[in-house]
């Protein structure tokens, strides 16, 4: 069967109006998150993409069946507008698609922003994602940018995304939801 768990989540997990934990889903079933209502549907079909008929994409380079497999997802997802999360184990060559997807996109005029998460001091995290405002905080004597409105009308690159700290995933799930963000220390939407 199909299993839902909630990993401790802020916001919770119900069914009506009981909190859950765990449990196994049937189809047609209608559950909370937070306050959105999701209703799970499984897919009966297979989505079949054809192979890749290049042995590249961009820089990276396989001809095996799998790299084709790849190489013809990466080739629908780059001209789209959608978010894209690469996953693998360290020096796999995330950086390297997710550049790639950006060349290959309609973005590519625009700046291509890399933030190593795991790099940056946990106190400064919020203010390098989303910027702040003159005198939001001791040492801020000017407005800032952060890496969101850096790579505004190109792409950006969230390195090590699990090294974030949790108070921040909120936010960073409404500038990916809502395309929209304040910087630390002002109201005003970006």
């Amino acid at each position: 069967g199909y299993r839902l768990l909630d990993l401790n989540s802020t916001n919770g997990t119900f069914i009506g109006e009981l909190r859950i934990k765990e449990v196994f889903l049937r189809p047609g079933l209608t559950f909370r998150v937070g306050h959105t209502e999701l209703r799970f549907l499984p897919l009966q079909e297979v989505v079949e993409i054809p192979l890749s008929q290049r042995d590249r994409f961009d820089s990276v380079l396989g001809s095996s069946i799998k790299m084709r497999e790849i190489f013809a997802t990466l080739e629908k997802v780059a001209p789209s507008d959608l978010t894209v999360m690469l996953t693998g184990e360290t020096g796999t060559g995330k950086e390297l698609v997710a550049r790639g997807i950006h060349n290959l996109s309609g973005r590519r005029k625009g700046p291509f922003v890399v933030l190593d998460c795991g790099a940056i001091p946990r106190e400064l995290m919020e203010s390098t994602i989303f910027g702040h405002e003159k005198g939001a905080f001791t040492g801020a004597v000017s407005q800032q940018r952060g890496c969101f409105e850096q790579a505004q009308g190109g792409t950006i690159f969230l390195d090590e995304i699990g090294e974030l700290p949790l108070e921040l995933q909120p936010k960073l799930l409404r500038v990916l939801e809502n395309r929209e963000l304040k910087r630390v220390g002002g109201d005003k939407v970006i």
